[in-house]
């Protein structure tokens, strides 16, 4: 046990090695990460609220998402103009303040259920467009170019330890004390994660074009590979995170703690190797890591449409997390990479993309709401499948146009 217990300290001091992050990375990402304790707790649970509450009617729960998407992709070229005149630290605090009212509106449920729905759509598509261009203008920027997939593997994998429960603990307070439990708990942590913040510095960027020119670009020809990639990768969120967790919860008999343990149980499937793919990604062709992570995302899309039991449902999660991560942490560090890659349009080049993953959610949410009418909801993690072999397009070195 000693011998085993040395080679694997070995491993990861050699992973961890000389691997140094400056002190707005640490303090932007504990504050993401308290937000993703807030979020993950809600996390696979809130399209079930929204379905049960609205008499499971998932056209309804589809034109909740498709609002709040395309809202946000309306006002992402807005907020992009405020990182000049607000800077990068206030304007993610002013997100988190958002999604605060966003949660927040939820509680009130029960009173108001249709304002409280128009609420949530608004705050969180405020949230969105406030929040996500400064926080990844910020995160690349303090990203180590030498390094990065060893620094994203070691971040994420911190998080994950710490998120391991949160799902089981959702699902146990939903059990327990009903959804308006759950939410006030979310709101608190929220509370929390704007504190490390105030000690970021505020950054200020030029953002370069107006309104329509910023959909002109999206849409230009030199700008493909951003808008494709990206686009399939929005495609692939809205099942993950909508379609998936309805589609479970309906196999498991609406058992939100059984719910709960499979997504926390799935989280340590994922840990180890985040390490080992950081690792891997810096030294090896990031286009062979990338190939490799999409074949792995659409088998593990493929394997998801045979679950029937609770155990199948951890094996076909378990694989596609691991699919996922492989292909999440090397598309991410690519990204990073393009968006430093383009200097002084690093802010253009994060607005686009933050414009193109809207653009695929809300093709794949439009697709859907004709198709599930008609077809099983499985028919999602095929159309998912097939739209993962896209993100491979993000090989092609791309300078914003």
């Amino acid at each position: 046990m000693s011998t085993l217990e040395g080679k694997i300290g070995r491993v990861i001091r050699s992973l961890y090695k000389k691997t140094h992050f400056s002190q707005d990375l640490l303090e932007l990402y504990a504050s993401r990460t308290l937000m993703r304790i807030s979020l993950g707790a809600l996390g696979v649970f809130l399209p079930i609220f929204f379905f049960k509450e609205y008499g499971y009617d998932l056209q309804l729960v589809i034109a909740i998402y498709i609002s709040i998407f395309g809202l946000y992709l309306l006002l992402t070229p807005i907020s992009a103009r405020l990182l000049n005149v607000l800077g990068t630290r206030r304007m993610i605090m002013m997100g988190v303040v958002f999604v605060i009212l966003a949660i927040g509106s939820l509680y009130y449920f029960p009173e108001i259920p249709i304002y409280a729905t128009i609420a949530y759509v608004l705050f969180t598509a405020i949230y969105r467009a406030l929040y996500w261009v400064p926080y990844h203008v910020d995160f690349a920027n303090a990203l180590d170019e030498h390094m990065r997939g060893r620094q994203l593997a070691i971040l994420r994998n911190i998080a994950s330890v710490i998120l391991i429960a949160v799902p089981t603990i959702g699902g146990v307070i939903i059990t327990s004390a009903g959804f308006s439990a759950l939410f006030l708990f979310s709101v608190l942590v929220m509370l929390v994660a704007l504190a490390p913040l105030w000690f970021m510095k505020n950054t200020y960027e030029r953002y370069s074009w107006g309104y329509v020119d910023t959909f002109m670009h999206l849409f230009a020809r030199g700008n493909r590979p951003i808008l494709l990639a990206h686009a399939a990768n929005g495609a692939q969120g809205v099942v993950v995170t909508i379609f998936w967790p309805i589609y479970v919860f309906t196999l498991l008999d609406e058992r939100f703690t059984v719910l709960g343990i499979i997504a926390s149980l799935t989280v340590l499937a994922v840990i180890a190797l985040r390490s080992f793919v950081g690792k891997m990604f810096d030294k090896w062709s990031q286009k062979k890591v990338l190939v490799v992570g999409v074949v792995m995302a659409t088998t593990g899309w493929v394997s998801k449409l045979f679950v029937q039991t609770p155990l199948e449902i951890f094996v076909a999660d378990s694989y596609h997390n691991f699919g996922r991560t492989v292909n999440s942490l090397s598309f991410d560090a690519t990204t990073y990479e393009q968006s430093a890659d383009n200097g002084r349009y690093v802010d253009e080049y994060t607005a686009l993309k933050e414009m193109a993953l809207g653009v695929g959610r809300l093709v794949m949410l439009l697709l859907l709401a004709a198709i599930v009418a008609t077809f099983s909801l499985k028919v999602a993690f095929a159309l998912a499948a097939v739209v993962a072999l896209f993100m491979l397009v993000l090989n092609t070195k791309v300078k914003v146009q």
